[in-house]
C-alpha cells in the first residue's frame, strides 16, 4: 500500500499578550537642497517600526511626504499613525507585518502597498533542526492557482503556514513530495526508478505564485556556505562565502543565472578590528568599489568612505548613536563636489527616534 507522511508546522500568533509592552523607531529621511547660499532640510519618507517586549519587529510602515515644508513639522505625530494617514500630502507607500513561532523564529512576512487590502507577497521562513535559516520562500497570492488549494483540514491559511507531504510506493522508496503554503501546493515532485533502479526525478510542478526561492548551507563548522535564488526550480544568481580563520566573513562570490561569475566581494580587517575594508571586483578582477569603515571602541560603525574604481573619494557618511548604544543619526556627504571653503557637501540626513 502506498503511505502518505506530512511534516506541518504551526503558527500561534504571540503579538496579543506581548502587545502591552509595544516599542516604537521612528526613522526619518531628509534631503539637502542649497539655493543662493540658504540649506534647506525637507522630510522626505519616514519609517514607523513596532516592537514588542522580546524586541521582534511586529509591524513596520514606511510614508513619503510631499507636503510644504512650513506645515510638515507642526502637524506631524509619529505616535499616531492612523492621524499619519489623515494628513494631506502624507502617503502610506508600504507596510510589512512578521509572526513568530514560540521559539521566537521569523516565520512569516506580508507586504502590503498602500492600504490593507493591498497584500503584495507573503513570505515563509523555514528553518533546520539546528535553528539556521534553511530556505525563503516568497510568493504572490494574487496569482496563486485555484487548483492547488488543499482540501480538508489542511486548508487553514492562519494556522498553518508551510508544511510538507511525503508520499511513498509498495517498496518503500519515494513518489512524491509537495510543499504547500498558507494552503496552497506551491511545489511538487513526482519520482521514478531507472532501469538501474535509481531514484529519478520524473516531473516538477510550480505554481506560478512562486515569485523566489532562497535557500541557505552551511559548512561543517556551522558558517553559511552558499545561497541559492531561484524561481520555479531555475537558479536566478548564487553567492558563495567563505570565511576567515577567526570566522570572519572573508570573501561572497556572485554568480549569475548560468552560474558564471559576475563580481567578488573581499572583506579586509586590521589587527586591532576597530577598521574594515570591502573590495568589489568584477570577473576579471577589475576594482569596481572600494568601501572603508570605522568602528568606535564598542565595535560599531562611525564612518563609511566609499571610492570608485578610479579610487577616488566620491561618498561619505558618519553615524551616530545615543547615550543607549542605538543607532541615532546617518549623515551622508557627497564628496566629488566640495562645498564652500572645500568642505564636502551634506546630501541625506536619517534619524531614528526610539519610545
Amino acid at each position: 500500500m502506498n503511505l502518505t507522511i506530512y511534516i506541518l508546522t504551526i503558527t500561534i500568533s504571540i503579538a496579543s499578550f506581548l502587545a502591552a509592552e509595544i516599542k516604537t523607531k521612528t526613522i526619518k529621511t531628509y534631503s539637502i537642497s542649497r539655493n543662493f547660499g540658504t540649506e534647506t532640510r525637507e522630510l522626505t519618507q519616514s519609517t514607523f517600526v513596532r516592537y514588542n517586549s522580546k524586541k521582534q519587529i511586529i509591524d513596520s510602515t514606511l510614508y513619503i511626504h510631499n507636503i510644504p515644508l512650513s506645515e510638515k513639522y507642526s502637524y506631524m505625530n509619529f505616535n499616531d499613525r492612523k492621524s499619519l494617514q489623515k494628513l494631506g500630502g502624507v502617503e502610506r507607500l508600504m507596510h510589512f507585518t512578521y509572526e513568530y513561532n514560540l521559539g521566537g523564529q521569523l516565520i512569516s512576512k506580508f507586504l502590503y502597498g498602500n492600504n490593507n487590502d493591498s497584500l503584495k507577497w507573503r513570505e515563509f521562513y523555514k528553518y533546520y533542526s539546528n535553528g539556521k535559516l534553511w530556505k525563503v520562500i516568497r510568493f504572490d497570492p494574487s496569482k496563486v492557482n485555484s487548483e492547488n488549494k488543499i482540501d480538508g483540514q489542511l486548508s487553514d491559511p492562519n494556522n498553518m503556514p508551510w508544511g510538507e507531504t511525503f508520499s511513498y510506493n509498495d517498496s518503500g522508496n519515494i513518489k512524491e513530495h509537495k510543499e504547500f503554503y498558507a494552503g496552497f501546493i506551491i511545489e511538487s515532485t513526482t519520482y521514478d526508478t531507472d532501469t538501474s533502479g535509481a531514484i529519478i526525478i520524473k516531473e516538477e510542478n510550480y505554481d506560478p505564485s512562486i515569485m523566489r526561492k532562497t535557500t541557505y548551507s552551511y559548512n561543517d563548522s556551522g558558517l553559511l556556505n552558499e545561497i541559492i535564488n531561484s524561481r520555479r526550480g531555475f537558479s536566478i544568481g548564487s553567492e558563495i562565502h567563505t570565511f576567515d580563520k577567526a570566522r570572519r566573513k572573508n570573501k561572497i562570490d556572485y554568480y549569475n543565472l548560468n552560474g558564471i561569475l559576475e563580481k567578488t566581494s573581499t572583506y579586509l580587517y586590521e589587527i586591532n578590528g576597530n577598521r574594515e575594508t570591502k573590495i568589489i571586483t568584477d570577473a576579471s578582477k577589475k576594482l569596481i568599489l572600494r568601501i572603508e569603515s570605522r568602528k568606535n571602541s564598542s565595535g560599531k560603525k562611525i564612518i563609511e568612505a566609499t571610492f570608485d574604481g578610479k579610487s577616488r573619494l566620491i561618498q561619505k557618511k558618519t553615524i551616530g548613536y545615543d547615550e543607549n548604544g542605538n543607532l541615532s543619526r546617518v549623515h551622508d556627504y557627497d564628496m566629488l563636489k566640495p562645498g564652500e571653503n572645500g568642505n564636502p557637501i551634506l546630501i541625506n540626513i536619517i534619524t531614528y527616534d526610539y519610545d
